[in-house]
């Protein structure tokens, strides 16, 4: 699934870089892994990408948050504009 994702993001377009899966950072003592970790030319910034198998849940956007906050202390550069996170999942809260 990760592959056929990042085929996908690579094929919407042409600014984003692919960086890696399952890139690790540091989080709380531990190291955690990204599912996609892109670099998108035109916003300049590193955009995280989590799959996720079930349906959405509200504490998936805090540990986007936690993995935002890691990507930007450990892998941005100067001048890069904070990064961004997209949850992919099979649904999402309607209401």
């Amino acid at each position: 699934m990760i592959e056929h994702m990042k085929e996908f993001i690579l094929e919407i377009g042409k600014d984003f870089l692919y960086m890696g899966n399952e890139y690790h950072v540091h989080v709380g003592g531990e190291i955690r892994r990204l599912d996609l970790l892109f670099y998108h030319r035109g916003l300049r910034c590193l955009v995280d990408v989590e799959l996720k198998a079930g349906d959405f849940q509200p504490e998936f956007v805090g540990k986007l948050d936690m993995y935002l906050e890691a990507i930007d202390r450990e892998i941005r550069r100067e001048g890069e504009n904070p990064s961004v996170g997209i949850i992919l999942c099979p649904s999402a809260d309607k209401c």
